[in-house]
């Protein structure tokens, strides 16, 4: 056999190993409830074909699990089966015969449509139930023995942890406030970093004259000085309603060392007068 031919087969096979999965029973008709079904079981597509560890029970029986897929080559289109300790082997459920439901942060498949019971369960189907819990450091698939046949059950339970069942955190995105702060941040490191090698090469400045308007920034101090004083000093800049721009205020609080000084001066000189002969 060519190479050719050999790549052919690989790809039909890798196309057909793909192509096995669990899709809804036909049981459900309702159209809507199929695509609701159909919907929850494609939270399990990033965990298809992952083969659990073989199950071993306390009574004996194994159980060879893969998630929507073929468990070996016996069993095509079988997630399941069960061997008993005298080694007789039952399929548990068909993947075209699943069931899916789902609430919070766990989702059960149901596979239906098993080998019959032999005197027990009224000769009915066997099913499995694989629940899938959330568990968020578990990336591998385990299955687990949740509840065995009994007499009061007549189908096998599992529970599998993964993480691929955990809610999505929702995006936490920067809010607009950062959004700004962090342009802004930018924008000024990118002038003083520009500003700087502009100045440097092409210039030639040296020492502190490398930095961009340097002017401004000796003023930026005397600027928010000002500000402030146009704010809080209300003796220069405010006046009570009615007020004429030229009637002199009545606070005799903070004043300038000039106006001080010539107070004291005007003092002095009727002091002397005073005293004078």
């Amino acid at each position: 056999m060519g190479f050719i031919e050999q790549l052919i087969i690989l790809v039909i096979c890798a196309g057909t190993l793909t192509a096995a999965t669990c899709t809804i029973n036909q049981s459900v008709k309702n159209e809507t409830e199929r695509a609701r079904q159909q919907q929850l079981l494609q939270t399990l597509d990033p965990i298809v074909w992952k083969k659990s560890q073989q199950l071993r029970t306390l009574n004996g029986y194994l159980y060879d699990f893969v998630v929507c897929g073929d468990v070996d080559e016996k069993h095509t289109g079988v997630s399941i089966i069960q061997t008993s300790p005298s080694k007789q082997t039952k399929v548990l459920g068909y993947n075209n015969q699943a069931l899916v439901s789902s609430e919070g942060s766990w989702l059960m498949l149901t596979l239906q449509g098993g080998d019959s019971y032999n005197n027990t369960c009224n000769n009915s189907l066997r099913e499995a139930h694989i629940i899938f819990v959330c568990d968020p450091f578990q990336k591998e698939v385990q299955i687990r023995a949740l509840q065995e046949l009994t007499d009061a059950s007549c189908y096998l339970q599992f529970v599998v942890p993964h993480k691929i069942v955990c809610p999505k955190a929702p995006d936490e995105g920067l809010s607009g406030g950062a959004i700004f702060f962090i342009l802004l941040f930018v924008t000024f490191g990118a002038y003083f970093v520009f500003g700087f090698f502009y100045l440097r090469l092409v210039k030639g400045a040296k020492g502190i004259e490398q930095i961009p308007n340097i002017e401004f920034w000796f003023r930026v101090g005397n600027i928010l000085a000002d500000g402030c004083g146009a704010i809080c000093r209300c003796d220069q800049y405010c006046r009570s309603a009615g007020a004429s721009a030229s009637s002199p205020s009545t606070y005799n609080g903070y004043s300038p060392i000039e106006e001080r000084l010539a107070r004291d001066l005007q003092d002095t000189d009727r002091d002397s007068a005073l005293l004078s002969p």
